[in-house]
């Protein structure tokens, strides 16, 4: 396809757990590169007895990047955001905040889970097709009822994260299915909230906003924040909020059925399917209905990811006074890896969710107590519960997968990379590293240009990025 060569830049949101980042896309007419305008860290305070995130403090150092985007080019075209799941800001009549947006690794969460019965969870994940997890949307609201009724009875709004942020620059109140599916208040048959889920549990629907679809306007830059920064109105594009689902926005596959695991604080292992599955299977293997692009499911299952492997390096740094190299961690693990029968752990135990010291916690679970036997522990760990992932994935879909793509800031790991490729006899292909931040402009570049299709933008980011090749080696056991 022959595209207009005209030079046409975006910019991108991409706001973590860990940092908040701005990024530039441009697009040429048949790739996209990327520039990272601001990265600054982000992370969870602790206040009186729960853990919040500054949201204001996160506004403000995305409005510095666009700012500085606007600053450096001549013309800008739009704007998208993507953020992690789950957590909200509540706002009362005056729509103003409450206060900080709670954080999912508070116990509020466990305490909605543990409000439902046995056969409640079951006719939740029925209805939604989303699995029942504690950092749900869902169970943190009724664990705030429960706990912070004052919250829950002044409010009148619930935003998710990138919907508050949006809000914050545009006035404007509204979501997309990708975030708005993380609360588990939506029917992902319909992809519309699920009146079935509010009559269970009752929860005031009214305090949900509108579904935007993807790549339509959610608002622009409101004319005080324009005159204030000097920058132009910006339109705001709805683009898969949810990071995740931007991620998987830029998988590059030209297949119609491909496996993935976006690798970063967590890893989020599955495929992208038409229409959501939802029976018993899908519910014991952990797997979930999440919203994706363009009115499709992410299939996945949600599994801790690099959380493990940064904390214990964290730790051996303080513990130490010293700064490790990954790959000086990488060569502390090899020869409990060359010696074999490393022991195993479950990622997902819930001794490791936030755990005070995580080297500490995988101790607890493994009796291990050398530093390099540890880290060959962990690396295992992960790789055989990616083994495991893809092997349920296999099984519930009834589809054999050739090969395997390690998306996001965790395709970097070359030496988790080739274990998962050895393990699970699959073809890794790594990258891109930049998955989220490809996908929000990746979106706004379709907004522009209707006469592409999401195959075509797939086929554009690959010829745009990186792509490393994992072949499996003589076949391990896990």
């Amino acid at each position: 396809m022959t595209m207009n060569k005209k030079i046409q830049r975006y910019v991108g949101f991409d706001c973590g757990n860990s940092s908040v980042r701005t990024v530039v896309g441009t697009f040429d007419g048949s790739h996209i590169s990327l520039e990272v305008i601001s990265q600054v860290p982000n992370r969870e305070f602790k206040g009186i007895k729960y853990e919040h995130w500054d949201i204001l403090s996160i506004f403000h150092e995305m409005l510095k990047g666009l700012k500085l985007a606007c600053d450096t080019y001549e013309e800008i075209y739009s704007f998208g955001i993507s953020t992690w799941g789950i957590d909200f800001g509540l706002l009362g009549k005056s729509k103003e905040l409450l206060g900080n947006p709670l954080c999912y690794r508070n116990i509020l969460g466990s305490e909605g889970l543990a409000s439902r019965t046995k056969e409640e969870l079951w006719k939740l994940f029925h209805a939604t097709g989303i699995l029942n997890l504690p950092m749900n949307s869902l169970y943190q609201l009724l664990g705030i009822r429960q706990s912070l009724p004052e919250y829950y009875e002044e409010a009148r709004t619930l935003l998710l994260i990138p919907d508050l942020l949006n809000y914050l620059f545009t006035g404007e109140m509204n979501s997309e299915v990708s975030i708005a599916s993380t609360t588990q208040l939506l029917d992902m048959r319909t992809r519309t909230y699920c009146d079935a889920v509010f009559t269970m549990t009752d929860i005031n629907k009214q305090l949900f906003v509108p579904l935007i679809a993807h790549t339509k306007p959610r608002g622009r830059i409101s004319k005080e924040i324009a005159e204030l920064y000097h920058i132009p109105r910006l339109t705001a594009i709805s683009v898969p909020s949810h990071d995740t689902a931007s991620a998987v926005v830029s998988v590059p596959s030209q297949e119609e059925d491909f496996a993935f695991i976006s690798s970063g604080t967590w890893s989020l292992i599955g495929t992208e399917k038409a229409e959501p599955i939802i029976n018993e299977m899908v519910a014991e293997a952990g797997f979930s209905n999440e919203g994706g692009v363009f009115d499709t499911v992410t299939f996945l299952k949600n599994s801790c990811g690099m959380h493990i492997l940064h904390n214990v390096k964290r730790e051996m740094e303080f513990n130490g006074n010293r700064h490790y190299t990954w790959n000086e961690i990488v060569q502390l693990s090899m020869p409990a890896l060359e010696r074999g029968n490393v022991p195993i752990f479950d990622v997902n135990a819930d001794l490791l969710y936030h755990p005070e010291s995580m080297i500490n916690a995988i101790k607890q679970l493994t009796g291990i107590e050398d530093i390099g036997e540890l880290l060959a522990s962990a690396y295992r760990s992960l790789a055989v519960s990616y083994k495991q992932a893809i092997e349920d994935l296999q099984k519930i879909t009834g589809k054999t997968y050739k090969s395997i793509h390690i998306i996001g800031g965790g395709s970097r790991n070359d030496h988790l990379n080739q274990m998962t490729a050895d393990l699970t006899g699959k073809t890794v292909f790594s990258g891109p590293e930049e998955a989220t931040s490809l996908g929000v402009i990746a979106m706004q570049v379709l907004h522009d240009h209707s006469e592409l299709t999401l195959k075509d933008m797939r086929r554009i980011i690959s010829n745009s990025v990186q792509i490393g090749t994992f072949k499996p080696r003589q076949k391990e056991k896990a």
